[in-house]
């Protein structure tokens, strides 16, 4: 069984090089002072502030495009159905009724998750997950919650590698899914099948583990060295995210 983690390079840039511990402390209260905003000018202060950090952290375009996509399109349905449903003075689209608050709320919903989706961008990009997760367990994050997250981590690639040769394997036996009940019953088929392998995987990786000596407890070899830029830096980013939520409150 595979269980190697697919990584991609890390760039080498100031973010990369901050403390791992300093970094997901000030990306946290940074995500949690957007998530708190209300208005429309510090979301789009938020934004550029995440667009900023991610030119700095010399992330690939494609790779980030692509992800912010996702949360583009999360928050979209906000964006669409605000506007149609918040009263208050605004235009008319024929016999619809179209609120400028629900736009304007609207977009600041958009653009507060475009900025959230900056900041973990940031976070998972410029270190690798086990720095990240070992840094979190240093912040006193229960060691069971950083284990379950990185053994879901490495099994999301194993059951997607599954899925991909029972689709292979399907498609050479001629399977087009189809709006029929031949098609629903072999997805059903095909579910149960992931259900059973995943359930048997996880019992062969059980007793791999207590036969290596696994204890219930996270550890890590990681080592972490704080200078005065971490500090600086992670003051810096609690500075940013305490001037964004007085300025939305003001």
């Amino acid at each position: 069984m595979n269980l190697a983690i697919r990584y991609h390079s890390i760039p080498n840039s100031p973010l990369a090089r901050w403390d791992a511990r300093w970094k997901l402390a000030a990306i946290v209260v940074c995500v949690a002072a957007i998530a708190a905003l209300d208005h429309l000018e510090p979301a789009v202060a938020a934004l550029a502030a995440g667009l900023i950090l991610l030119v700095a952290a010399r992330l690939p375009g494609r790779w980030i495009r692509l992800r912010l996509a996702v949360f583009a399109l999360a928050a979209l349905p906000f964006l669409i159905l605000l506007p149609f449903t918040l009263d208050g003075p605004g235009w008319e689209l024929e016999t619809i009724p179209i609120s400028e608050r629900g736009l304007i709320a609207g977009l600041a919903v958009f653009l507060r998750c475009l900025a959230i989706g900056s900041f973990a961008l940031i976070l998972v990009g410029t270190a690798p997950l086990h720095q990240t997760l070992a840094a979190a367990h240093r912040l006193r994050i229960p060691g069971i919650l950083i284990l379950i997250a990185q053994l879901a981590h490495r099994y999301a690639f194993v059951l997607s590698e599954e899925l991909r040769r029972l689709r292979i394997a399907l498609w050479v036996r001629g399977f087009r899914p189809r709006a029929n009940r031949h098609s629903y019953r072999t997805l059903g088929h095909v579910s149960g099948a992931m259900l059973v392998r995943g359930s048997d995987s996880a019992d062969g990786v059980a007793d791999a583990m207590r036969c290596r000596g696994f204890d219930g407890r996270f550890h890590t070899l990681a080592e972490f060295h704080t200078n005065a830029a971490d500090v600086v830096s992670c003051l810096l980013a609690i500075l940013l995210a305490a001037g964004l939520v007085f300025w939305d409150r003001t």
